[in-house]
């Protein structure tokens, strides 16, 4: 059954794509200011909305995100990730924090852990908002990702580091011209798949976390990937000098496991689940 399902969705990719229909909804946006500097920061976001309490995260069982992730459990049961991705036109938006490319009317998902997810949109954000193993990246992109029936988020985070290798996915973004300012938007007829930016999909950690903006609600499926890709850092500069320091601070682990495939970080020696 579950074949069937995921064959019908790559039908759909291509029907949806011409008919204009669209399976996800946008996500809404909070009327509440916030930033990520001063009296607006992110150590005051529970501050500013008695709905925005989660981003204190003072709770001993706090499940936010972003994180360190430093000490990960191998399990065997994860496997390469299972993408049904189309291409869509440059929809660029500059929503006041980040560069969203908006991903609708195209029925793209992914199917992970018995469950799939619709394709919303990617962001960015400089410095990335993950480190791994204390070490951040450049910049990172949020793939975000909604389960239909439930709600609840899966979101894919790609880490980059500035080099002298170009990105081509980056740079038909920057071709296509990077809104500026808050409101801003470009439109192109250029497509793009934003399952060409990942890396290796069979490597990367997941754990159990929260959305890394107000308000910063714990309903979200993070999957990391281990091997971040490249950007000059022309190309990089170009995003830094719009979105400056929009990353949240690092939030405590707490009890929770961070899960990674069995293909080893370089760098450290994880526990093999049992």
């Amino acid at each position: 059954m579950i074949e069937i399902q995921k064959m019908n969705r790559r039908v759909l990719c291509a029907l949806i794509a011409i008919s204009g229909f669209s399976l996800v909804g946008s996500v809404n946006a909070e009327d509440t200011e916030f930033s990520y500097t001063g009296d607006t920061g992110p150590a005051y976001w529970y501050e500013l909305n008695p709905e925005w309490e989660a981003c204190a995260g003072t709770d001993p069982d706090a499940r936010q995100s972003p994180i360190d992730i430093n000490e990960t459990k191998v399990d065997r049961h994860l496997r390469r990730l299972d993408l049904d991705i189309c291409s869509t036109e440059i929809d660029l938006f500059n929503n006041g924090h980040t560069i969203e490319q908006h991903y609708e009317d195209t029925g793209s998902s992914i199917y992970f852990e018995g469950r799939v997810y619709d394709l919303l949109q990617f962001h960015y954000h400089t410095f990335s908002e993950h480190a791994i193993e204390g070490e951040l990246g450049d910049m990172e992109l949020h793939a975000v990702f909604r389960n239909p029936d439930e709600g609840d988020y899966l979101v894919v985070g790609q880490l980059f580091k500035v080099s002298k290798q170009g990105n081509p996915f980056i740079q038909a973004l920057i071709d296509a011209g990077l809104p500026e300012k808050n409101g801003d938007t470009t439109e192109s007829e250029e497509e793009v798949n934003v399952a060409d930016v990942f890396t290796n999909i069979s490597s990367y950690y997941t754990y159990p976390g929260s959305l890394t903006t107000p308000p910063c609600s714990e309903i979200v499926t993070w999957v990391v990937l281990k091997q971040p890709t490249k950007i000059t850092n022309e190309q990089y500069q170009a995003f830094r000098r719009i979105l400056g320091n929009d990353f949240r601070p690092l939030q405590k682990l707490n009890d929770r496991v961070v899960r990674a495939t069995k293909n080893r970080h370089p760098r450290k020696h994880h526990h093999d689940d049992d």
